[in-house]
């Protein structure tokens, strides 16, 4: 199988608590796979392991055939979506888009390109001049996807990112991320407690408690 995540016996302890318990898991390449569990079950921390913001107290973690538990974040090339869409306020939609693109010195040409056609994929074409405030919740949620996909990540990490929205508008947005998902054929780790989300949107389900 061509796994694009492998997660080998990762365990996460914070002192006395143990946050992940020896959790073995394979993701394949264009899967969309949901971490679905309680609070506290230890989905974002192993989310926040994959991502390198976390570093397990032991186990393996390989993305991409690549052993990464050493790698810091920027370098694993992954997108990254939160429930709290953690856009610039400053910046227009435009430079937040753009941002991860500056970040890794690409030219103008391909900038403008790449935003362009980010903002056309959340189908926002027309706000790249707008600032986040001028955005509903639910524009800038589709802003956030646009940023972490901008750079055309192989994996896309996914925190509860629906989860500050409301009942209608949370339902129409686990469409356009199912869409995307299957437009783009990108690798989606989905993290919620809501078992519905979890049903609509997953190829897998990952069940988790006390962190296994």
């Amino acid at each position: 199988m061509d796994h694009i995540v492998s997660l080998a016996k990762v365990t996460k302890r914070y002192g006395e608590v143990l946050a992940v318990d020896e959790l073995s898991l394979d993701i394949d390449r264009g899967e969309f796979v949901t971490l679905l569990g309680p609070s506290g079950s230890g989905k974002t921390t192993t989310l926040m392991m994959i991502a390198g913001f976390e570093t397990p107290s032991s186990g393996l973690i390989h993305i991409n055939g690549e052993m990464v538990v050493f790698k810091p974040p920027h370098k694993r090339n992954i997108g990254m979506a939160f429930q709290s869409y953690a856009l610039f306020p400053h910046m227009t939609i435009f430079d937040n888009i753009a941002f991860p693109l500056k970040m890794r010195r690409r030219d103008k040409k391909e900038i403008q390109r790449e935003v362009a056609r980010a903002l056309e994929l959340v189908r926002l074409s027309q706000y790249g001049r707008r600032y986040p405030r001028q955005l509903s919740g639910g524009q800038q949620q589709r802003i956030a996807l646009a940023r972490a996909l901008v750079y055309n990540p192989p994996v896309l990490l996914m925190d509860e990112p629906l989860g500050a929205l409301d009942k209608k508008l949370r339902e129409h947005m686990q469409l356009e991320i199912k869409h995307l998902h299957e437009s783009l054929g990108i690798t989606v780790v989905y993290v919620t407690h809501d078992q519905s989300e979890a049903l609509t949107m997953s190829d897998r389900i990952a069940l988790m408690n006390e962190g296994r």
